[in-house]
């Protein structure tokens, strides 16, 4: 199949060529949401480079399904890029080895393998001509280990691209090392204490966030503008329209006491301790979401089975759309146990189920072929396309705290090529952190400061509520 860019991803060509190759600029970035085609118009710019004698090799950085999945098809896919041969550096020592001894024109590593390559190349010289980080938020904490390792690489390429839907996804801070990558510090420094003290001051609970300070945002985004390309897909794409449909559900009686005594020492924890995060502390909250859903773990990660409050509302809205394939998103190992218990032996992808299961189990989606399947949405939120086949419902057993794995997920199915409106089921629990997660969802603001915000908003609805 030849690949016939659309108009907007001419532009993006254009306008990547114009930075990369006439202007000589070293790095850009296309902040493009998923659905758009960021992998082909990526492709086509390799292709050109390689025409032109500016680059041989590529080294790409993406997560590891990525990086067996979505490459090599796109790949094969399209006439003009299949005369490109990739080699993937994964798997033990002596296998990423003979990876790199492998000729090739795009050799593909996830971010795990880069401190590997790092201290391979301290005894080699660098022979790649170009780099892409696809997924660049991998690369967002200035101080982990990946990104360590990365910016020692960073100065023997040429050319380097990033590639993501949501560069900032909790805080503006985040583009600071992703900015790094492209431009070396150029845009935003290459001191990320001088540039933290410059567009941001401690506050929050304790002072242990970093907050904005007024008109850092603009003027972030006002230096980096030149070296990004932006788009959004609905400003580009004729997509049906997506609906939400939240589905509220009860806890039994005395499920919903045991989870308000929970809950009442999560808030005094929080007073207390001064602050949490969602995804990295307040195991408080994490026991409420937990419970909220109708499980438990306990000190021993032994699961504790205490409601299906959720389960049954499931079971109702795949009755109710009486055989229409449905995509239910999981967050924990115990609510698929208890999506089993319901519905058999369904098909599920979670972080066990291997890249090349994955796509089988695509795959057979793509053809109508998997009535329910389960997903636990960290192990599949980028680069899979699922809006080939019948299924048009996403049901959520409970939201995820992060924004970026929610639009991501959602857009798997709501994006290019789909046909029929999309729809997204929101199972969620009256009175719990349900609602909290639910709000800043919708104001899509992953900091910190918002999901402290929403729990307090919450707080003080929920005491509204009990004492009338």
């Amino acid at each position: 199949m030849k690949f016939q860019p659309h108009k907007y991803q001419q532009f993006a060509l254009k306008w990547l060529v114009q930075r990369t190759i006439l202007d000589g600029h070293e790095g850009g970035a296309f902040f493009l949401d998923p659905g758009l085609g960021k992998t082909s118009i990526t492709l086509a710019w390799l292709r050109l480079l390689k025409i032109l004698g500016l680059s041989q090799k590529t080294l790409i950085i993406a997560p590891l399904r990525v990086v067996y999945s979505v490459w090599p098809r796109e790949v094969k896919k399209w006439d003009q890029f299949q005369d490109f041969k990739v080699s993937i550096i994964h798997g033990t020592p002596t296998q990423r080895l003979k990876a790199l001894a492998t000729p090739a024109d795009i050799y593909l590593i996830n971010p795990e393998g880069v401190e590997w390559l790092t201290s391979y190349f301290k005894l080699k010289t660098l022979d790649f001509q170009t780099l892409v980080v696809d997924e660049s938020s991998k690369f967002k904490q200035w101080g982990a280990k990946r990104t360590k390792a990365l910016k020692k690489l960073i100065p023997n390429f040429q050319r380097r691209l990033i590639l993501t839907g949501t560069p900032s996804p909790r805080s503006i801070e985040d583009l600071f090392s992703q900015m790094f990558i492209v431009d070396q510090g150029a845009s935003l420094g290459a001191v990320i204490s001088k540039f933290q003290t410059r567009y941001f001051y401690r506050g929050g609970y304790s002072g242990y966030e970093r907050i904005p300070l007024k008109g850092a945002k603009e003027e972030i985004e006002s230096l980096i503008a030149n070296a990004c390309l932006r788009m959004d897909a609905a400003d580009h794409l004729d997509l049906p329209s997506l609906l939400v449909n939240d589905v509220w559900v009860d806890l039994p009686p005395d499920v919903f006491k045991d989870y308000k005594t929970l809950e009442r020492k999560m808030f005094l924890e929080l007073e207390n301790e001064g602050t949490f995060t969602p995804l990295n502390a307040g195991s408080k909250y994490l026991a409420c979401k937990q419970l909220a859903n109708g499980g438990l773990y306990d000190a021993d990660r032994t699961v504790h089975h205490i409601h299906t409050a959720k389960v049954e509302a499931i079971k109702d809205l795949v009755e109710e759309l009486n055989g229409k394939p449905v995509l239910i998103a999981f967050q924990y190992k115990h609510d698929l146990e208890r999506l089993k218990n319901t519905f058999g032996n369904i098909a599920h992808i979670d972080g066990s189920v291997n890249a090349k299961e994955t796509d089988s189990i695509v795959e057979k989606w793509n053809q109508g072929g998997i009535p329910i399947l389960a997903v636990q949405p960290q192990a599949l939120s980028h680069g899979v396309n699922m809006q080939a086949g019948p299924g048009r419902d996403i049901i959520w057993m409970g939201l995820t705290d992060d924004l970026e794995v929610y639009l991501q997920l959602n857009a798997r199915i709501h994006r290019q090529g789909v046909t029929g409106q999309v729809r997204v089921h929101r199972i969620l629990a009256n009175r719990t952190v349900d609602v909290a997660v639910k709000d800043r969802i919708e104001s899509k603001d992953s900091s910190q400061k918002s999901f402290l915000d929403a729990l307090k908003t919450y707080k003080e609805s929920d005491e509204q509520a009990n004492a009338n």
